[in-house]
């Protein structure tokens, strides 16, 4: 079993991007679909007994480069760890708690998009939506009725990104 598990708020701006791609994923795809606040215990719920479950939440980082994707497994989901919702707890705790009380899919993937704007109200940036739009595309052709699970890279990148490092 495949889940495909969004995260976020769709009333704090660019946290609405996981719900955006669970929302661009009906009907397209071989998978069950769930959307959560990012609340450690009912992540846990949704992915537990799962062959694969592949989280996609907004983050913050700093530079932002909104819309920048991160493809990330279980053992580097702290990297996810900013919350933007303001709950205490995040993505980085649900995988330890999951650990510690062996309630874990068999393979975690994360996909983190970076956002700009966490404030209240509707509406993605416009890196972040083309971003929601990139993963979702990708996503469907993955998890596509017949198709085979992705053993690599889901994620790339929308949009050539402009190197940070130096």
């Amino acid at each position: 079993m495949t889940v495909v598990i969004g995260v976020g708020n769709d009333f704090r701006r660019d946290d609405g991007a996981g719900p955006a791609v669970l929302e661009a994923l009906q009907g397209r795809v071989r998978a069950t679909l769930a959307v959560t606040d990012g609340e450690p215990a009912r992540l846990i719920g949704l992915w537990a007994g799962a062959d694969l479950a592949i989280v996609v939440d907004a983050v913050c980082a700093e530079p932002p480069v909104p819309g920048r994707i991160h493809d990330l497994g279980a053992e580097t989901a702290a990297l996810a760890a900013c919350s933007v919702t303001g709950h205490a707890l995040g993505l980085a705790d649900a995988v330890a708690l999951g650990l510690a009380v062996g309630h874990m899919p068999a393979r975690l993937r994360v996909l983190a998009i970076e956002g700009l704007d966490f404030g209240f109200g509707h509406g993605l940036s416009p890196g972040v939506a083309a971003a929601v739009t990139a993963v979702a595309d990708r996503l469907a052709v993955a998890l596509a009725p017949g198709g085979e699970e992705p053993a690599e890279s889901i994620a790339g990148h929308p949009r050539r990104q402009k190197d940070h490092s130096s």
